[in-house]
Formats: C-alpha cells, sequence, structure tokens
C-alpha cells in the first residue's frame, strides 16, 4: 500500500531506536517499522512535520493495542506542513478523535493508575483498540523530574503523571488547550510473576513548531 503519511513524532526508546508515528493523509495511524520490523533507528530521516510518500504492509502478527505497526519498504520525502496549517487542523480535517480534559478521558477511560500516578493497561482492565491518541488537557501540565522527565496534571483528589519520551525541547509548563500526542509503551514486565502492563507516555505536543517549510 502507497499513501502520503505525516510524521507526528519520535518517541524514545532503548538502544539507540525511537518509535515513529504518522497519520496517512486518510485518517489512518501507523507506526513505521523497517522492512524486518524493527525500530528505527535514532538518527532516522523522519521528523515530525514532515509528509513522505511510503510504500508499506501492515505488521502480520498485531498484538493489540499496537495495531498501528506497519513495515515499510520504500519511502520518498514530499515535504513539509505550510506553517499556516497546524497538526490539530490536519487531524481535524480528517475527523481524528481528540481527547479532552481529565486525563482519565484517555484511551476509552481504560488507563489505570498506580499510587504514585503513573498510567497502564492491561488484560484486567480492558485493552483499547490503537495505542496512540490526542489530547488536549484542560489544566496546566507542570514538569517535574523524577527518573526522567514526567508532566504532572494538578489535582487535589488524585496523582496524575506522565513520562515524556519525545524529542520536543521539554518546557516548565504545557499550558492547557496544548495539543499533545499520548502513546502505549510496548508490553512489558518487571517480574516474571507480574502482569504486563502497557505504560502511558507523552510522545510530544506541537504547539513550539517553526520551519521554513514547503507548501503542500
Amino acid at each position: 500500500m502507497k499513501e502520503n503519511v505525516l510524521i507526528l513524532s519520535k518517541t524514545q526508546m532503548n538502544n539507540n531506536k525511537v518509535c515513529v508515528g504518522g497519520l496517512t493523509f486518510s485518517g489512518k495511524f501507523v507506526r513505521l517499522l523497517d522492512s524486518y520490523g524493527n525500530n528505527l533507528p535514532e538518527d532516522t530521516r523522519f521528523a515530525p512535520r514532515q509528509v513522505w510518500e511510503i510504500d508499506y504492509f501492515p505488521k502480520a502478527d498485531i498484538v493489540p493495542p499496537h495495531n498501528e505497526d506497519v513495515f515499510i519498504e520504500n519511502f520518498e520525502k514530499k515535504g513539509k506542513l505550510k506553517d499556516e496549517i497546524t497538526i490539530k487542523q490536519f487531524i481535524e480535517k480528517r475527523k481524528v478523535k481528540i481527547w479532552r480534559g481529565h486525563p482519565d478521558e484517555l484511551f476509552d477511560r481504560l488507563i489505570q493508575w498506580t499510587h504514585n500516578g503513573s498510567g497502564f493497561i492491561d488484560k484486567h482492565g480492558g485493552i483499547p483498540n490503537h495505542s496512540v491518541g490526542f489530547w488536549i488537557s484542560d489544566k496546566n501540565l507542570r514538569r517535574q523530574d523524577y527518573y526522567g522527565i514526567r508532566y504532572y496534571y494538578p489535582s487535589d483528589n488524585e496523582r496524575r503523571k506522565i513520562k515524556f519520551k519525545g524529542f520536543n525541547e521539554p518546557v516548565d509548563i504545557i499550558p492547557s488547550g496544548t495539543l499533545l500526542r499520548v502513546s502505549l509503551a510496548r508490553w512489558h514486565r518487571f517480574e516474571e510473576e507480574e502482569t504486563p502492563k502497557c505504560w502511558l507516555q507523552l510522545s510530544g505536543w506541537y504547539d513550539f513548531i517553526t520551519d521554513d517549510e514547503l507548501p503542500f
């Protein structure tokens, strides 16, 4: 299948690899893997707001919620979005859902939270049909440096913190109303007897990008 894809994010992973997420011009989320099914190297040419024509095919052994995995073959850079076109405008035109308000709304309200405020899904609480999405918080998110960078949602009654794994320059406060991209990490367990979980993470935001961009 060959489609134009807008690159949305690069998420940091281990072993100098990145998870590259995009949205096709028909409004489908894709996660770009190489032709062998591996994550891409950190120095990949793909970057947010770029547009590429990509020949890809879906991964055969999909493990939900990571239904966006595709293997890429041939690809050609087409340009970038014009400065005056925001990511929000691009996705709204394609009727892509945006979660709004409290972080409990994320991933169809299937996120569970630890006592420290980290979000996750597991098979007991339900598995959404996708592992990426957009969110607009109704409150400012504040930076907290604790085992990496996390952004916490202020609340009197519960803790809600999301680990930042993107490549944006970290800021102290992400203002309410900012379009955010959130994602669920791959299934993982820290102990053999533990139930595997997909942990919630913040992949990036879109208000601070400025480029000398080509029309598209």
